[in-house]
């Protein structure tokens, strides 16, 4: 029997998640603004020549089945739990649950700068990151955490 009551519950969740990745893009595209004089060429932070080994209780978005993007370099807590997932060749995003939410942003403000990553902003349980190639950031609430890397426009 269809029980309107869970099918409401579902829509309002999925609302949210539509919502906070829409607002976590904007995040990353509006606070990763950089500001060049005539001629001259942002630098951003360089990436790794080598290929270091992923750090103990973690594991690459990579290895998880993301084939796009910075995959290889952006590591997650093993046991996060992705509920939602983008995988282009523009942008790349995880959703989960927001009992890792500390985590998952604990893991990442400790790898991103070994990995080639300048940390922009982080307050407020959110992270800003970027390197020359691409913009990302990290958010959570109360029903979610977002993390989305896209290439800079």
């Amino acid at each position: 029997m269809f029980c309107s009551a869970h099918y409401g519950s579902r829509v309002h969740l999925e609302r949210r998640a539509a919502i906070g990745m829409i607002g976590l893009a904007l995040l990353a595209g509006g606070c990763s603004a950089r500001v060049t004089q005539p001629g001259s060429a942002y630098s951003g932070s360089p990436i790794p020549s080598a290929v270091h080994a992923a750090p103990s209780g973690t594991v690459t978005m990579a290895a998880l089945g993301w084939k796009n993007g910075p995959a290889d370099r952006i590591f997650l807590p093993i046991g996060a739990t992705i509920d939602r997932r983008v995988d282009q060749a523009n942008v790349i995003t995880a959703i989960g649950r927001p009992e890792m939410a500390a985590f998952v942003l604990s893991t990442l403000t400790e790898t991103l700068p070994s990995y080639g990553w300048t940390i922009t902003a982080d307050a407020g349980g959110s992270l800003v990151f970027s390197d020359a190639t691409y913009d990302g950031a990290f958010t959570s609430d109360s029903s979610l955490w977002a993390l989305t890397i896209r290439v800079k426009a």
